[in-house]
C-alpha cells in the first residue's frame, strides 16, 4: 500500500516544481524532506532526479514532480499543491487521508491555565477529589480577557502545577496565569502575549522563570512589563553558581545593551557573581514585582 508523503517533502516538491519552471538548474541540498522523497520513489521503482556534486545537491526533473503529484492524487492523496494552513484536522480529514497535513493543531489556540478559584475547586471536589489547583485548557478564542487584571506567564511546567504554592507569596488578585508551553501550547501563549500587550497597555503582563541569563532574554525579548522573582536581598543571598549555564554567556554581551533599566540590578547580580537560581528553589519566600521601566 502507497504511502503519503509528508508535508515538508510535498513542499519541498512544490517549491521546486516552481523554481525549475524559472531556473532549469535549481537544485536542492540534502535534507531528511529530499531523503524521504527519494524513498517514496526508489519503492515505485523509478528516480525523479539525479544527483550533482558528488552528493551534494540534488536536481529534480519537473516533470517526475508531476508524475509524483499525479500518483498522489490518484491514491486519494492531497496534491503537493494544496494548502491546510487554515486547516484543522476535522477539517482536513474531509479532504485528505491525512489529517495531519493541517497546519492547525489541536492545541494551536488553547491556552493552559492554573485556576485556584474556591468556587471552580469546590466543584471538582464535590465531583472528585480535593485540589489545590486544576490546570484547564481554555480556547483562546473566547476567553474574556477582559475581566483579568494581570497576566502570569510561568516558565517550568512544574512550578506552574504548583502556583497555588506560589500565589500565597506573589500578592497577585484576578490574575490569568498560563505556562509558556511546550510544543503543545506554546503557539497559544505567544497569540495570547500578543494580544494582551496590543489591547491592555496598562495591564501587567508577568514572567515568572528561571533567574538566569536565557529567562531574562525570553522576558525581554517577549515584551513583558514585570517579572515576579524573590526580593532582591533574598536573591542574593541564595544564588547558586551550578545555576548559571556557561552557555547561557553568549546572551550577556547584548543583554547589557538591551536590559530595560528596571532590571540592569538583577542582571548585574547575575553576572557579577556569575550566579543564578532556578524557579523550584524559590518556593516559600517573599515574591516581589520588578517593573521593567524603559
Amino acid at each position: 500500500m502507497l504511502d503519503d508523503l509528508s508535508l515538508r517533502a510535498k513542499s519541498l516538491l512544490a517549491s521546486q516544481y516552481e523554481k525549475l519552471l524559472a531556473d532549469p538548474c535549481s537544485v536542492v541540498k540534502p535534507s531528511a524532506a529530499l531523503t524521504e522523497i527519494l524513498i517514496w520513489c526508489e519503492d515505485l521503482e523509478f528516480k525523479p532526479g539525479q544527483w550533482l556534486k558528488a552528493n551534494k545537491s540534488y536536481q529534480f526533473d519537473r516533470q517526475y514532480i508531476a508524475d509524483i503529484n499525479q500518483i498522489l492524487v490518484e491514491d486519494k492523496f492531497a496534491s503537493i499543491f494544496d494548502n491546510f494552513s487554515k486547516d484543522n484536522h476535522q477539517s482536513a480529514a474531509q479532504r485528505n487521508p491525512n489529517e495531519k497535513q493541517a497546519k492547525i493543531k489541536p492545541t494551536h489556540h488553547f491556552i493552559l491555565s492554573a485556576v485556584i478559584a474556591k468556587s471552580i475547586l469546590n466543584s471538582v471536589t464535590q465531583e472528585l477529589y480535593s485540589v489545590s489547583q486544576i490546570n484547564m485548557e481554555l480556547d483562546l478564542e473566547k476567553l474574556p480577557l477582559d475581566h483579568f487584571d494581570s497576566l502570569v506567564v510561568i516558565e517550568n511546567r512544574d512550578s506552574f502545577n504548583d502556583w497555588y504554592k506560589f500565589s500565597a507569596y506573589a500578592g497577585l488578585a484576578n490574575e490569568l496565569v498560563v505556562y509558556r508551553g511546550d510544543r503543545y501550547h506554546s503557539t497559544a501563549c505567544k497569540t495570547l502575549l500578543k494580544t494582551w500587550r496590543e489591547k491592555y497597555k496598562d495591564k501587567a503582563v508577568i514572567y515568572f522563570g528561571d533567574f538566569d541569563l536565557a529567562g531574562l532574554r525570553i522576558a525581554i525579548s517577549g515584551g513583558y512589563s514585570h517579572l515576579l522573582l524573590p526580593d532582591s536581598t533574598w536573591l542574593s543571598e541564595h544564588l547558586i553558581k551550578q545555576h548559571y549555564p556557561e552557555e547561557q554567556d553568549k546572551y550577556l554581551a547584548r543583554l547589557k545593551l538591551e536590559c530595560p533599566q528596571g532590571w540592569r540590578s538583577l542582571l548585574g547580580m547575575m553576572s557579577e557573581k556569575r550566579a543564578g537560581l532556578r524557579q523550584q528553589k524559590m518556593y516559600n519566600t517573599q515574591l516581589t514585582l520588578y517593573k521593567a521601566i524603559f
